[in-house]
């Protein structure tokens, strides 16, 4: 991460997974052209991916109540990570789906405050 860091990339958010042959880390950042552009450079491979940011209480169940929004709605996940926003100082949940405006459409329906799609 220091690559980005010295190309002045901020980083919002990022969850790291691996499947014992290589690992994926995912990332939210202020600038996704760059931080894509400076990481290939750097000799990663890398792959920007639209997500959708939508804050959430900082309460016990909220996490729950979003999901039963996405299910009710049979909407499947593609996969999900959790971050706090500096700028409202809440929680927000980073999730991929395969229609990101049919989801944030719905959310927002129901009272979600979205933070816009940014890529990863």
């Amino acid at each position: 991460m220091g690559t980005l860091a010295q190309a002045g990339v901020d980083l919002r958010a990022f969850v790291t997974n691996e499947n014992g042959e290589f690992g994926t880390v995912r990332i939210l950042t202020d600038n996704d052209s760059l931080a894509c552009s400076t990481l290939a450079e750097a000799g990663y491979l890398t792959k920007l991916t639209s997500v959708l940011a939508v804050e959430v209480s900082d309460s016990v169940g909220s996490l729950a109540g979003l999901l039963d929004v996405v299910e009710a709605a049979n909407l499947n996940i593609n996969f999900l990570y959790a971050a706090w926003d500096r700028a409202t100082g809440q929680p927000m949940i980073v999730l991929h789906t395969d229609d990101l405006a049919e989801l944030e459409s719905l959310l927002l329906s129901k009272g979600y405050w979205s933070l816009g799609r940014s890529g990863k």
